[in-house]
């Protein structure tokens, strides 16, 4: 987890569910209320999915992106997780081609799914491909 995270996540799995981490941004206007609330909306997300939060990757600030990105992405890997959930496109980046490139590449990189919890439709990009 970041040293300037949000509240953290269950350290390990429960049960049967296989770990999964999280990416959340603080976006403009994202308060310490709609920090959590997110959190919240993916720890539910990851539960419907039959997943387990087991890391919490929180970029407070966009100076803080490619720290939290490397740690996110070493931190999958050592600890085998492939699976991360996001909130939505934007908190990879705002512009929609930049964000499908990041979520392509990080799937690509942890060998696994990136989940998107937000929207109308739950949808997932698995190893570099969307699979929707």
């Amino acid at each position: 987890m970041h040293p300037t995270s949000a509240p953290s996540a269950p350290s390990a799995p429960r049960g049967d569910r296989i770990a999964a981490a999280a990416y959340l941004r603080r976006l403009p206007g994202m308060d310490t209320d709609a920090v959590l609330l997110t959190l919240t909306a993916l720890v539910a997300f990851t539960e419907r999915q039959g997943l387990a939060l087991a890391a919490v990757h929180y970029e407070p600030r966009p100076s803080e992106r490619l720290a939290t990105w490397a740690e996110l992405i070493v931190g999958c890997r050592s600890e085998g997780v492939a699976n991360v959930v996001v909130p939505s496109p934007d908190h990879f980046h705002h512009d929609a081609e930049i964000a499908a490139f990041m979520r392509d590449e990080l799937a690509q990189k942890i060998q696994g799914a990136v989940w998107y919890a937000g929207g109308s439709a739950d949808t997932t990009a698995r190893a570099g491909r969307r699979a929707d």
